[in-house]
């Protein structure tokens, strides 16, 4: 048999009316009537005549749901058909304009330079903002920025000193509960052991020796 459509729309409520009082071999002998009219257009089975009657009721019922769904469909298909047109346009529109707009609106050269000027005053005006904010400290003892790059300067080891500054500000000079402001040397000389990898006391001891090969050298050149 050849098949007319696999599926068909039917509301509980309906089939439920229809089926009161049915027993369960006419209430399934209704359930095969429908679906094998509505698949093959054709009944396979016997059905007695009461089953008959809300056969015919219900399909009468399941044809005004399908093409209610039919028609449902169709404007939907004209609604989409619609809206891409309309896509369509304003996107052939929004082309001409772009199109049709003048070259002068493009920046000058006199324009890029001030915007690159604007650019470099803000980039210089966050400059002095960020060093302002580690060097203004409010912490008693605590170096300024220029304190810590000439000491990382007379030890030769490189030290990110803005890090270092903000680090510390942000933790109020403290190392747990110990207060480090007044001993920022130390806190200099630890922060590059940490980043270097090596310990702070083979980096002491190293700053010894060379301090005393310094001093023996100052002693011969008095001689």
């Amino acid at each position: 048999m050849e098949s007319k459509k696999s599926t068909f729309i039917m509301y509980p409520t309906d089939f439920l009316a229809a089926v009161h009082n049915f027993t369960k071999r006419e209430t399934g002998e209704l359930i095969i009537a429908l679906c094998e009219f509505n698949l093959y257009e054709k009944i396979s089975l016997k059905i007695s005549n009461e089953v008959k009657d809300k056969f015919n009721v219900l399909q009468k019922i399941i044809d005004d749901n399908n093409a209610k769904y039919l028609e449902i469909c169709e404007k939907r298909k004209v609604n989409a058909k619609q809206k891409v047109s309309k896509s369509k346009a304003k996107a052939k529109q929004t082309d001409s304009k772009a199109l049709a707009k003048p070259l002068t609106d493009s920046p000058t050269e006199n324009e890029s330079d001030k915007e690159d000027e604007s650019v470099n005053v803000l980039d210089n005006g966050s400059r002095e903002r960020e060093l302002q904010s580690v060097d203004n400290s409010e912490f008693v003892g605590a170096p300024t920025v220029k304190d810590v790059a000439d000491y990382c300067s007379e030890l030769g080891i490189p030290v990110d000193v803005m890090a270092f500054m903000a680090w510390h500000n942000e933790r109020g000079w403290r190392y747990g509960k110990k207060y480090i402001a007044l001993d920022w040397k130390t806190a200099v000389r630890k922060w590059y052991c940490k980043d270097a990898g090596i310990s702070l006391a083979d980096f002491e001891a190293g700053l010894t020796a060379g301090q005393n090969e310094l001093g023996k050298g100052k002693v011969v050149q008095n001689d």
